[in-house]
């Protein structure tokens, strides 16, 4: 019989057993799949490459010499046959071997535990709020509430807008900043809730007269429970997130962020409660806008003066004074407006003159004054210990002298928003974790941070400063 006709009887065959064995149309599919080459002169018969396979039995063993996805090589192929032997010719190997480095994805600036602490202190922020909600709603009920947190928002953008110009040099997490303006917002506007009204109540027990019980509790309660309940979330990051806290800027910076949120849901409160003369009472509470926010960064500064301190158990006699002039200045606030809204009862006038002159405003220029010599240090420490690092070769002179300038910073962030989101984001991190990088040696040199902890974290943040450049950097000329 001819080879065609040997192969047309096989087929047959074939076929009638694909029938009763649905398993081996796999091992045909294979022969038929290289019918092309095997019926050309010289290559052998149309089934010469038909493997004979053993599928698997019923107790689910393979037959010998195959695995799943193994082709076994045909008879007239040699025991080391392989499909790259057909091939027209082998590649030449690259003479530069390509980095497995993928430029596209960043090493991530913060730890999954990062995350799972921000979330819990937010989540924290949120139970406090939804405690007091009910107190938000019960005067000019949800639509009410709604329209005064429409108002109450106009001094919060413009106080975060100041804190974010303080905090310039070297950025904070946005997501810790959300923490603490949740946290002043939720929490310590909870706490200072439940522990004013026991006070207030306590007094009126004791007098009989529900006046005094406000005016105590607004006089002395209210300046020691609120600055505890909002300096306690700053506490908490200096504790949870030392990584994050490097000097007093930070401090002031976190201290402005919770009390703002409190200062947030405290204008609420009182915009629901005398909601008919919502513009007088707006006018009235944006007359101190910055008094919650001073107050607390007054905590966050002596915390932040603890960083440089060789323990951080110096935190603890440090946060004395700060809560002490943080409650001196809340309880000057308070007790002149008491005493305003007295004169105005008694002999229908008052005056909010003493505190604004002689409270207010010298507290505002005092801080103002420190703010601007603290951005001042922060600005000369981070341009000497980049030079450190540009003289050992990871900066080039125009990267630090960008580095070291706000408008510089600004123009390389635009130009990089050209290139793309990526290298936009890219930039930003370049430029917050170059700050990281030299205040962490500035902590080193200082020894206020062990050698091998500074140089753990040294290495980390060059690794992602070197990630970021190949970024933004990533197709231009140099």
């Amino acid at each position: 019989m001819s080879r065609w006709g040997a192969d047309v009887v096989l087929l047959f065959k074939t076929v009638r057993v694909i029938g009763k064995q649905p398993l081996l149309s796999a091992g045909v599919t294979l022969g038929l799949g290289s019918w092309y080459r095997t019926s050309r002169p010289g290559r052998g018969s149309l089934f010469a490459s038909v493997e004979v396979m053993s599928y698997p039995t019923s107790q689910g063993q393979y037959g010998a010499g195959y695995a799943p996805g193994h082709v076994q090589p045909a008879d007239n192929q040699p025991a080391n046959y392989t499909r790259a032997q057909e091939r027209p010719w082998v590649p030449q190997q690259n003479p530069t071997r390509v980095g497995h480095h993928m430029p596209w994805r960043m090493p991530k600036r913060h730890s999954v535990g990062f995350y799972v602490m921000v979330i819990a202190l937010a989540v924290l922020g949120v139970i406090g709020f939804l405690i007091i909600l009910p107190m938000l709603t019960e005067s000019a009920g949800v639509r009410g509430a709604v329209s005064a947190g429409v108002v109450a928002l106009i001094p919060v953008i413009i106080v975060s807008a100041l804190v974010w110009w303080i905090d310039s040099w070297e950025p904070e997490p946005k997501w810790l900043m959300i923490a603490m303006f949740l946290w002043g917002g939720g929490v310590a506007v909870a706490i200072s809730a439940w522990l004013n009204t026991a006070w207030s109540q306590k007094v009126y027990l004791e007098t009989g007269n529900m006046n005094k019980g406000e005016i105590w509790g607004a006089i002395a309660s209210a300046p020691i429970v609120e600055e505890f309940a909002k300096g306690l979330g700053v506490v908490l990051l200096f504790v949870f997130f030392k990584r994050y806290f490097n000097g007093p800027i930070d401090g002031i910076c976190y201290g402005a962020m919770s009390g703002l949120g409190f200062a947030f849901v405290e204008n609420i409160l009182y915009f629901t409660r005398f909601y008919d003369d919502l513009q007088e009472i707006a006018l009235l509470r944006f007359s101190s806008p910055l008094l919650h926010p001073l107050c607390t960064a007054t905590v966050g500064l002596f915390l932040g003066f603890a960083v440089y301190a060789r323990s951080r158990w110096m935190a603890i006699p440090l946060l004395v004074p700060g809560f002490f002039i943080a409650s001196s200045i809340h309880f000057m606030h308070n007790g002149w407006a008491v005493i305003t809204d007295v004169g105005i009862l008694l002999n229908g006038e008052g005056s909010l003159g003493f505190l604004f002159w002689v409270i207010q405003i010298p507290s505002y220029i005092a801080a103002l004054i420190l703010v601007l010599w603290f951005r001042k240090d922060e600005e000369n420490i981070i341009r000497e210990r980049l030079f450190e690092y540009q003289r050992a070769g990871w900066f080039a002179p125009h990267e630090v002298a960008m580095l070291t300038s706000l408008d510089g910073r600004r123009q390389a962030r635009s130009w990089a928003g050209s290139r793309g989101p990526d290298a936009k984001r890219a930039m930003k991190q370049f430029q917050e974790e170059s700050a990281h990088l030299a205040l962490n040696r500035q902590r080193a040199a200082l020894q206020l941070l062990p050698v091998h902890k500074a140089q753990r974290e040294e290495a980390r943040t060059l690794a992602s400063i070197t990630a970021a450049r190949q970024v933004f950097m990533a197709g231009v000329r140099r």
